[in-house]
């Protein structure tokens, strides 16, 4: 097994489905045919996924739960990626999430390039209804819902006060307080 390093926060190392799923402790994602490790999370992110996940839990339909950082399979795809966040149907499943979320948050830090392009991609060919992309160094909140196999972009919020929607559910964010 070879490492191959894509920047200074991504590490690629090749190997099987198989042989991902062998992995006791799973340390990344497993996409392109490579496990990806990455920098943890620094503390501004993890304040921001905490109050966010939070805020959403306060308005969760009934029968659903918010998992941070925890990793999603669809049935039937050989590669797992760990959102920040999700929403999705209670479960009883530990080491993935198969069925399809509600919501699926990324907040963005210096792999950039992969949560706008790589994981948006991948989570529209998966069927997530929803997408939110949470983005400190911008200061902006991008929403996003599935139409036709593509993210459509609901809502761009900058400051102050907003009303974020995932089908539904309405869950209202001070922008300035959570990205500050």
């Amino acid at each position: 097994m070879s490492i191959v390093s894509h920047s200074d926060d991504l590490t690629r190392v090749p190997m099987s489905w198989d042989e991902y799923l062998a992995l006791e402790d799973t340390p990344g994602e497993y996409y392109g045919g490579s496990l990806v490790t990455m920098a943890p999370p620094g503390r501004k992110h993890q304040r921001i996924m905490f109050e966010l996940q939070t805020l959403i839990r306060h308005h969760l339909a009934p029968g659903t739960d918010v998992t941070q950082a925890w990793g999603w399979s669809p049935n039937d795809v050989r590669e797992e990626l760990i959102p920040d966040l999700m929403v999705h149907v209670q479960t009883d499943e530990e080491r993935t999430l198969t069925s399809t979320p509600h919501l699926v948050v990324e907040i963005l830090s210096s792999n950039r390039r992969d949560d706008l392009v790589g994981k948006l991609n991948r989570y529209a060919q998966w069927g997530a209804p929803a997408y939110w992309i949470i983005d400190p160094r911008d200061h902006v909140i991008l929403t996003h819902r599935l139409e036709d196999g593509y993210f459509v972009e609901t809502g761009r919020y900058t400051d102050g006060p907003a009303m974020l929607t995932y089908g539904d559910v309405k869950v209202p964010v001070d922008v300035d307080a959570l990205l500050g």
